[in-house]
């Protein structure tokens, strides 16, 4: 509700090698309050050691702010710095109200698929943007 823009992926998976990605979509709010798509986003997952099996889960970025949204979709690729945390929520959690705050104007979440844990972190994954065409 306070965030200037989101960028959704719905459906992430995660291979056995430690590889995955998705498509997602981008989305701001206009002066008035209206949501409007902006773009389109494909995010590649590359993490170091081998996990079993394969994951899906969902993924979310809230931009806090215009400035926010700008370092994520001005350049061709984008990377988390190495500070950057990603949150694990659960549908099944009565508690939502945490107040996990952003970093560098950015908030990450993930929803992992049949209540599985997700081991994701936000190193290793990159996005690639692209603007709808006005």
């Amino acid at each position: 509700e306070n965030s200037y823009g989101w960028a959704a992926f719905p459906k992430v998976g995660k291979a056995i090698i430690g590889v995955g990605g998705a498509d997602g979509q981008v989305y701001v709010k206009s002066e008035r309050g209206e949501v409007e798509q902006v773009g389109k986003s494909k995010l590649a997952l590359i993490s170091g050691g081998w996990s079993l099996g394969i994951t899906f889960f969902s993924e979310i970025i809230f931009f806090e702010n215009e400035e926010a949204f700008h370092r994520f979709n001005d350049r061709k690729t984008f990377e988390f710095d190495d500070d950057a945390k990603v949150h694990e929520i659960h549908a099944d959690e009565t508690d939502q109200q945490a107040d996990f705050g952003y970093h560098n104007g950015m908030a990450t979440f993930v929803l992992p698929k049949k209540g599985e844990t997700v081991d994701v972190s936000a190193q290793g994954q990159k996005f690639f943007y692209q603007a709808l065409a006005t």
